[in-house]
């Protein structure tokens, strides 16, 4: 049962990825526009895990603190992730994402938790480390237009790319050592109560950024929030919230029963392949040779850590 919840996981995911990426088409997304999102979605997972929690919310100090530093760190998430979405490729950006998701939590539960380490684990992470340098020096080779300051300006978006990659590498590993430890802490409080803090949180804190941005910028705001209040872009919030928070859910749901250095490389693994074969087929992004290499590769060496 654990690993099937882990299945619903990795499609819950992708979806957010995908529906992240539909979100930058439709509003060409700006701060405050990602801002509202991160409200929106926030507050439909806060009420999502409500319902969930029969309207009952435990609390415990252990676990307020842990939900603020969650809700901290979501603020960035969202606004590079969005920005990361608008400069690449869906598949690159999951395979950056769900590896610093794996590694990060798989070197916690080694270190911090004295979780078995095997020589497939270890043969997995150095593949895992060749292919996010791969990915690097694909960014660079990419080819550039003819003109001197076109290509000046796609190497500089592609060197964005990378670097903002390399950093949601590291807050998407973070995320996922809040989750193990809140489960193996002292008293932490059920998983749909936990949720329904950090959701709530997090909105709370996005609110206040918001209205913090749009205090310094007034002549501005009228504009940047017309295109994420129509029809479409609700909608699609609404999913990116419905997915993205189901998927958390149910990775705290098995946190407590199957180990970080196991959990995590399979979630990931199932992510990398799924968001590149969404970003062929339904975006339509060309996926070079050693970016499908990397895929594969990611793939095999998440097997590796299983064992």
């Amino acid at each position: 049962m654990e690993y099937f919840i882990i299945c619903l996981a990795v499609v819950c995911f992708t979806g957010q990825f995908a529906f992240t990426k539909i979100f930058e088409k439709l509003v060409k997304s700006s701060f405050i526009s990602t801002l509202v999102m991160l409200i929106v979605t926030s507050i439909f997972g806060a009420l999502i895990f409500l319902i969930v929690g029969g309207f009952k919310v435990e609390f415990s100090l252990f676990s307020f603190i842990l939900a603020i530093i969650f809700a901290i760190i979501m603020i960035p998430y969202y606004l590079i992730g969005v920005k990361v979405l608008s400069l690449g490729s869906l598949a690159v950006y999951s395979v950056f994402m769900m590896l610093g998701g794996m590694l990060v939590p798989f070197f916690y539960g080694v270190i911090f938790l004295s979780e078995q380490i095997t020589i497939s684990k270890i043969i997995g992470t150095v593949l895992l480390t060749t292919f996010i340098i791969l990915q690097g020096v694909s960014q660079e080779k990419n080819a550039t237009p003819v003109k001197e300051e076109n290509r000046l300006i796609n190497k500089n978006k592609k060197r964005l790319f990378f670097i903002l990659c390399l950093v949601i590498f590291f807050i998407n590993g973070l995320t996922g050592v809040i989750a193990k430890a809140h489960e193996i802490g002292p008293n932490p409080i059920n998983e749909a109560s936990f949720s329904t803090l950090y959701c709530a949180l997090t909105a709370l804190f996005s609110f206040i950024a918001l209205i913090i941005v749009m205090v310094k910028n007034r002549k501005t705001n009228p504009t940047s929030l017309k295109p994420v209040l129509k029809l479409k872009p609700i909608i699609t919030m609404l999913l990116i919230g419905a997915t993205a928070h189901t998927g958390n859910f149910l990775h705290l749901l098995v946190a407590e029963k199957v180990p970080a250095s196991v959990q995590f490389p399979l979630v990931s693994g199932g992510v990398i392949v799924l968001s590149a074969i969404a970003s062929r087929v339904i975006f339509k992004e060309k996926i070079t040779k050693v970016e499908w290499l990397s895929v594969l590769g990611a793939f095999i060496a998440t097997v590796l850590f299983a064992f």
